[in-house]
């Protein structure tokens, strides 16, 4: 796409030109501000309609209402990937999601962003073209070309509901190093990262109860031995076991595999305020101070900031039972169950091996509290499976809430001094900071 600076005025508005030019490219493309379809929409084309199945008219008076479209656990995914692209100072970005229209039925889109940003480095606009992904496998005609899917970059599969291939096509020899023949009739599971697969595992069985598609991040083991990131969409289908028997009653899947292995890496030099740690997508410690300072000392007078810290009980004896592979794959859990369990803004940090700290905002030392309780409840009740056993874990968690004056550390060890506490009480407990 050109860049704005050639359709946008001053003001930023749309020429007549620039709007007949958009309507005529082959998709449909829009603009907005960096907000995406939070913000103002400044143009959209008319075609979205077919997508949305929604008049235009509606989506330029209320741009939202694409977004809303889109199911929640996977909007809160994108948004989350848009917002990387943006702060890590992109210049494009490729969405893939599903939107779910009024009369029930769901469409795949591709959505390519291209950002634009001012002198300065901050976003100014946002272009983008919303295309429909067609994914099926044929009814009658049996599978779609081979020499045509080959050629594509990405791994397309059929896989039952326990992910055991059925159907394979596209770069399976560069992504994974085996022919797609030798995918047929093993399971996706038996090639994930053990701490993967448990988490995958969870998706999918939400996914299958709510009929809706997932985008997950996960690693596949290649046959040089080595593990290697793949970016996997997961869009329920009734996969026939042969062509003569009928559908199974709850759905398998169809996937598109695409590997991220390079991204993942160039990831890794991010610049340090925002690096995450890669297990448990916790901020690790010095970014996560960084934040706490910034903002104890930014935030407007009187604002009120509490703090979390927990760490996970006789971590020592859970690697020395489990080994490594166990310890990290309750440390995953932790950090997947943080997320998911906490809707409200947060920061979440990895201040050691096993030891984690939330920071939240507007909340009352007591209300912080509760929510130590519910994290300390949820824990105790999970059992992680690990190779045919299940793993049980609790954690001691120390809640503080911000003094007038105080700094970051300081408010930090008060913090750290009422989890230790709660471990010299029995452990498995909340207990508020001296």
């Amino acid at each position: 796409m050109d860049p704005p600076d050639a359709f946008v005025h001053e003001d930023e508005s749309l020429g007549a030109e620039a709007q007949d030019w958009l309507q005529a490219l082959p998709g449909t493309a829009y603009v907005t501000d960096p907000s995406w379809w939070l913000g103002e929409l400044r143009f959209v084309g008319d075609s979205i309609c077919t997508l949305s199945h929604r008049p235009v008219e509606d989506h330029r008076a209320r741009p939202e209402l694409w977004l809303a479209q889109i199911p929640e656990p996977e909007r809160l995914s994108v948004l989350d990937q848009l917002q990387q692209a943006l702060t890590q100072g992109k210049a494009a970005i490729r969405l893939s999601y599903v939107i779910e229209r009024p009369d029930g039925s769901r469409c795949t889109i591709d959505d390519s962003v291209n950002i634009q940003r001012d002198a300065s480095g901050a976003v100014a606009t946002l272009v983008g073209l919303l295309q429909p992904r067609v994914v099926a496998l044929a009814e009658h005609d049996g599978p779609p070309p081979q020499s045509l899917l080959d050629h594509c970059g990405d791994v397309l599969m059929a896989l039952d509901e326990d992910l055991y291939c059925h159907y394979a096509a596209g770069d399976t020899q560069g992504a994974l190093g085996v022919g797609s023949e030798s995918l047929l009739s093993s399971s996706l599971f038996a090639l994930m990262a053990p701490e993967d697969g448990s988490r995958i595992r969870r998706l999918l069985v939400e996914g299958a109860a709510n009929a809706s598609s997932s985008l997950v991040e996960l690693r596949l083991r290649h046959r040089d031995g080595a593990y290697r990131w793949f970016e996997i969409h997961f869009s329920p289908y009734p996969v026939p076991l042969t062509p003569a028997s009928e559908p199974s009653a709850m759905p398998g899947w169809v996937a598109v595999a695409r590997d991220i292995t390079q991204r993942r890496q160039q990831s890794l030099q991010w610049d340090a305020y925002t690096a995450t740690d890669e297990l448990t997508s916790a901020l690790n410690r010095e970014p996560f101070m960084g934040l706490l300072r910034h903002a104890l000392s930014n935030g407007e007078a009187g604002a009120r900031f509490t703090l979390i810290v927990f760490d996970v009980d006789r971590f020592g004896d859970i690697n020395r039972d489990w080994g490594r592979d166990g310890g990290d794959l309750v440390l995953s859990c932790i950090g997947e169950m943080c997320r998911a369990m906490l809707r409200e803004r947060f920061s979440f940090g990895r201040l050691g091996e096993d030891a984690f700290a939330l920071l939240l905002s507007g909340k009352s030392l007591q209300e912080t509290a509760t929510i130590a309780e519910r994290l300390r409840s949820r824990f105790a009740s999970t059992r992680v499976e690990f190779h045919g056993h299940w793993l049980s874990f609790s954690v001691s968690l120390g809640v503080a809430e911000r003094r007038d004056g105080e700094s970051a550390e300081a408010m930090l060890a008060r913090a750290e001094a009422g989890m230790r506490d709660a471990k010299q009480r029995g452990r498995d407990r909340v207990q508020q900071a001296p």
